[in-house]
């Protein structure tokens, strides 16, 4: 089916989505594991991201109701399994949030100490000041949200892909240099593949684009139109992501790459302690900065309504009619003083960004994003339709996404 304007405004959305924090710690674990692991999982990756994240999709789209994803499991399943999956979308972007937090806090305090020259600055004082100021946006309304997340959307995606031209010239043969070694192949894909799941991910929007399209057509072209999309979503990420991460690693080498990872702080920040212009030295941390705040927004807002979501719910359990008269304005600000808070304890503690990624985050997008629709069209009636021999293959990926970073960290 042939796209048509509102369907590649969807892509846009899908892709800005997926655009973020993962994109920039990608580089320092796919570099650390030699150009082996990359290349094998670059030609896998297209096929399990569309795949899985097709699955969520027609779940939604083909339900006989317009409904997000949790509407549509408890359609078929009932109230239980619905409030399960309600868990597991807030498990699976609450964990993202406290990377970006942390994200956040690393890139400014590197770039006020090396480009600016100011140290000293209290890590709580100045974790405080940043989420206060990202939140304070989220608070001024949806509206003012959507344009600030546009305005530097955009200008991201141009920056990184001419960053990523502008450093071929600095390609060097470092990684290059790395032996096959089946072991240590078998190992760093493990460990690379769950921040590869975690980078190429736009499942938080994969509900609201079919429940979208549901309203709009029937079950069947909802279907084959959300198909489309994320057809070609995961075909330009394929090209963005890849070409940056290996842009990235090829102009760096494994012992800068290591650095960064021991200094918790992401690909672009490392970058811009080793380049010479001064106007790069400068904007590249900006870049690192609009890319994880982007991002920050609208898993921040996913999160307190997953979270809103959840309260709410258990608040009224026995009696779902109460819903309706809960006060849901001071609900909401109890809910984002709560997340303010944990967000802001657990960045000062400074967390292993990448370990975050692995081993929380990424598991619980392959137990959302790439197990649950495998097992949903097993056993509901109406997606059996949907079934396909490459279940298998996605179900199995899900597991690696799962256990790939524990298992890993023990070959």
């Amino acid at each position: 089916m042939r796209l048509d304007r509102k369907d590649w405004e969807w892509v846009l959305t899908c892709f800005g989505t997926a655009v973020g924090a993962g994109i920039l710690y990608l580089p320092i674990r796919a570099g650390l594991g030699g150009i082996w692991p990359l290349l094998i999982l670059t030609a896998l990756i297209f096929p399990v991201t569309m795949l899985a994240h097709r699955g969520i999709t027609r779940v939604v789209a083909s339900c006989p109701q317009p409904t997000d994803i949790v509407g549509a499991v408890e359609h078929d399943l009932g109230r239980n399994v619905g409030f399960a999956v309600s868990m597991l979308y807030f498990l699976s972007i609450v964990t993202i949030c406290v990377g970006y937090a942390t994200g956040v806090t690393n890139i400014v305090q590197s770039f006020l100490q090396n480009q600016l020259g100011i140290d000293g600055i209290s890590r709580p004082i100045l974790t405080f000041l940043l989420l206060a100021g990202l939140t304070s946006v989220i608070l001024a309304g949806e509206k003012f949200m959507v344009r600030v997340t546009s305005l530097m959307t955009f200008p991201l995606i141009i920056m990184l892909a001419g960053l990523s031209l502008y450093m071929v010239p600095q390609w060097n043969g470092a990684i290059l240099a790395q032996p096959f070694v089946a072991g240590d192949v078998l190992k760093n894909l493990l460990l690379l593949f769950p921040v590869l799941v975690f980078a190429m991910n736009f499942s938080p929007v994969c509900s609201s684009l079919a429940a979208s399209y549901r309203q709009q057509y029937s079950a069947l072209e909802a279907v084959a139109r959300t198909d489309g999309i994320i057809k070609w979503t995961s075909l330009i990420l394929l090209v963005f992501v890849m070409f940056f991460v290996f842009s990235m690693v090829l102009a760096t080498s494994p012992e800068v790459l290591l650095q960064a990872q021991a200094n918790n702080v992401d690909i672009l920040t490392t970058l811009s302690l080793l380049v010479h212009q001064p106007l790069l030295k400068y904007l590249i941390p900006v870049i690192a900065f609009l890319a994880i705040a982007s991002s920050y927004f609208g898993h921040f807002v996913g999160t307190r309504e997953g979270l809103v979501g959840i309260s709410t719910r258990l608040m009224c359990w026995n009696n779902p009619a109460k819903e309706a008269q809960l006060d849901r304005k001071k609900i909401n600000a109890v809910v984002t003083v709560v997340m303010m808070v944990g967000l802001w304890f657990l960045a000062v503690f400074n967390p292993p960004i990448l370990k975050i990624i692995g081993a929380l985050s990424a598991p619980i997008i392959a137990i959302y994003a790439y197990l649950l629709p495998v097992m949903l069209m097993k056993r509901i009636p109406r997606l059996m339709v949907y079934r396909s021999s490459f279940a298998s293959f996605v179900f199995v990926m899900g597991l690696v996404g799962i256990a790939g970073d524990l298992v890993g960290s023990y070959l």
